[in-house]
């Protein structure tokens, strides 16, 4: 390449001024001009390094640029560095995303909400039929009704001959669950009531078929990996049994010992991993809160409510005998105003009807009612599990009050309001894509995507509320669907994974809801929880096929 000609003014080799590859030389000797640079830069270049001069011109006033928007976009510099390492640091780092704020949620009604509710629900009620005006039969009902009287007669008179004559058993209201052989001495059997169903079914569709075998697969797939008392806390075992129930079995002494029923050896006083869930100070039966047993007030009973323990079911500890009976009672005497009552309004509004009254230990009066408007005033965000559990008391409050009286009044009117306006703000602004919901709870959507277990105790605990507590027709709405696909799939997928009980136990206990009261189904040895309009209709209850062994590919 021809080294380039320099204009006059300019001398030295251009090695030494890289830039522009040429270099100012000293005025001439006649000249009375000082040395300048700002008259080098003045002086055009050649031409044939005009195009560095401009590429020059060009990354200076990028550089310029680029900077000040690096620094408004970088994170703070770290403080183990220094100089320049901290400068390009803070350039190049990121800065953090901020948290996102709380986003609104529903509030509890007002009085004049309730006020307008009241009425709306008065308007909607049926009418009192007027009673018919007496009149005197004709004679066509007089000889029918002669006719059935002597038919009657007939039939009793008959039956009362016959010697080998039974009346016709009546349906048990409870049921007797004895304790298995091996564990017979060591459990004690457990009562538990049965219910009936009807309501609307599941629609008879691919994808809600594909969705009843993942379900049954994933219960049969978690059912036989009994928890074991010597390696799981009361805690654990607990949440063992909410998620199947009465079924639930344990293995005494180690992963290989003898199965019993976790429920049974817990109300026997069995102890798990040193502690025991029950106790007895003086005559009173009451359960134990701390690390490894309940982390709530009336937490235990609670759970045992929602496996169905009817509360004559017996109860041994210390070589004390006991029913579910005293353990409630123990529960109302500890009812305290501004405590978290979220366990015992679930626990004595299954097991007390909907307008009892009592007095607690510190002298005041209580009642079913109470105990709602008490959680109502309570906060969801910050409360057990997110506020989930919270929501489950009010909605199970309701259903047994309108399954007792058939209307809602009051506190439970105020609380149904309440409970519905949140299953709709859940559904429509904490849903991820993938049909899980959100991993900040009731705070603001939010998905840890590489958080598998934050997304099944969210998840889990949520559609556990919605399950229980929506109406029959919504189970059936894609988003449940989606959900409950999410479980199934995210449990399937990873069968060994060591999960943590808790979350795991109120996952299985949804899908296993889901599935009795979308299809009436029930586990092998289960009971059925629901009933009326919050089950599916079918004649009898019906139990779970068993899948065969074997992890299934998902599709």
């Amino acid at each position: 390449m021809k080294r380039p000609v320099l204009p006059p003014g300019f001398a030295g080799p251009a090695s030494r001024y890289p830039l522009c590859h040429y270099a100012p030389a000293a005025p001439p000797a006649h000249s009375s001009m000082p040395f300048s640079f700002d008259h080098a830069l003045r002086t055009p270049p050649s031409r044939g390094s005009s195009w560095r001069w401009h590429f020059v011109c060009f990354a200076s006033c990028a550089i310029v640029c680029a900077v000040p928007i690096a620094l408004a976009h970088a994170g703070p510099p770290s403080k183990a560095r220094g100089g320049f390492g901290r400068f390009f640091e803070g350039m190049t780092k990121p800065r953090p995303e901020p948290t996102p704020s709380f986003i609104p949620v529903p509030t509890p009604p007002g009085a004049d909400e309730v006020e307008r509710l009241e009425k709306i629900a008065a308007r909607n009620r049926p009418p009192v039929p007027r009673p018919e005006p007496a009149r005197l039969p004709s004679w066509d009902e007089s000889s029918d009704f002669i006719e059935a009287a002597k038919t009657s007669v007939s039939k009793i008179l008959a039956d009362a001959a016959a010697r080998d004559y039974q009346p016709a058993p009546r349906p048990p209201e409870t049921v007797t669950v004895p304790p298995r052989p091996a564990a017979a001495g060591r459990t004690v059997p457990l009562v538990v009531t049965r219910l009936e169903s009807s309501g609307m079914p599941a629609p008879a569709t691919q994808r809600f078929e594909r969705l009843r075998k993942w379900i049954g697969h994933t219960l049969v797939m978690y059912q036989r990996r009994p928890l074991n008392t010597a390696q799981h806390t009361p805690w654990e075992v607990m949440h063992g049994f909410i998620a199947f129930g009465i079924p639930t079995q344990i293995r005494v002494g180690g992963p290989g010992g003898d199965l019993a029923s976790a429920i049974g050896w817990s109300n026997s006083g069995g102890v798990c991993r040193g502690q025991a869930m029950l106790t007895v100070t003086g005559d009173r039966l009451h359960a134990l809160k701390g690390v490894g047993l309940q982390g709530h007030s009336a937490q235990y009973l609670a759970i045992l409510a929602q496996c169905r323990v009817a509360a004559g079911s017996p109860i041994v500890v210390q070589g004390k005998r006991f029913t579910v009976a005293d353990l409630i009672e123990e529960e109302k005497l500890s009812c305290k105003a501004g405590t978290e009552l979220t366990f015992a309004l679930i626990a004595l509004a299954h097991y007390l009807p909907t307008d009892s009254t009592w007095t607690a230990r510190d002298g005041e009066s209580w009642s079913i009612p109470r105990l709602v408007e008490e959680e109502i005033v309570q906060p969801i965000r910050g409360a057990a599990c997110g506020g989930t559990h919270r929501l489950f008391g009010l909605s199970y409050g309701c259903q047994r009050r309108l399954k007792a009286t058939g209307q809602l009044d009051g506190a439970y009117l105020r609380a149904d309001r309440y409970v519905r306006d949140f299953q709709n703000f859940t559904l429509t602004k904490l849903q991820n894509r993938d049909g899980s919901f959100s991993t900040e709870w009731f705070k603001y959507p939010a998905d840890r995507e590489d958080d598998i277990d934050r997304k099944i105790q969210t998840t889990g605990h949520i559609l556990e509320w919605l399950v229980a507590s929506l109406d029959q027709e919504r189970l059936y709405d894609q988003r449940i669907v989606a959900a409950t696909e999410f479980l199934c799939r995210a449990l399937m997928r990873e069968p060994s994974r060591d999960w943590k009980i808790g979350p795991l136990g109120h996952a299985l206990h949804a899908l296993n809801m889901y599935q009795e009261r979308a299809w009436g189904v029930v586990l092998p040895g289960g009971i059925a929880a629901f009933n009326g309009p919050m089950k599916a209709g079918r004649e009898r209850t019906v139990t779970a096929e068993q899948p065969r062994a074997g992890n299934r590919k998902m599709r």
